[in-house]
């Protein structure tokens, strides 16, 4: 039996990515939050639910995510799932989040402003990350 971990989310950007560097190697590493919204009929109506998701960028991606995704922009994020432990204050804490391996910015229907400053691109941009290298790492490896 073969294993899939693979999530695709378009959403849009909650804050601007943070993008920190990994103490040793000097991997960069990008982190923001992606909003994705859900409707569906309960009885008569429709209700939205918007979930809050973390996302994670390693390497090239991660600069790229730091220098041209600003917050309010629409994204498509394609990558997998990870878990995270740590202690913090004595309290363990845990939380799930996305390694994100392609973010593909959207663009915007026209008539619909742009959120972030500068100018809108009329087509559709697309990131992958090439990152080989091993980002399982420990809570304080990570700079922020």
């Amino acid at each position: 039996m073969g294993f899939l971990n693979k999530v695709i989310l378009l959403g849009n950007v909650t804050r601007n990515p943070e993008v920190r560097y990994i103490p040793g190697s000097g991997t960069p590493v990008a982190k923001f939050g992606l909003a994705v919204n859900r409707r569906y009929k309960s009885g008569d109506e429709y209700k939205d639910e918007t979930l809050f998701i973390d996302i994670s960028a390693f390497a090239r991606l991660a600069e790229i995510t730091g220098e041209y995704v600003t917050k309010g922009m629409p994204l498509l994020v394609e990558g997998r799932l990870t878990f995270r432990t740590w202690e913090q204050d004595g309290v363990k804490r845990s939380k799930h989040e996305i390694v994100a391996e392609n973010i593909q910015m959207i663009s915007r229907p026209s008539g619909q402003s742009d959120r972030s400053e500068g100018t809108a691109s009329s087509e559709n941009s697309q990131i992958t990350d090439n990152y080989s290298g091993n980002d399982t790492m420990d809570e304080n490896d990570i700079p922020f």
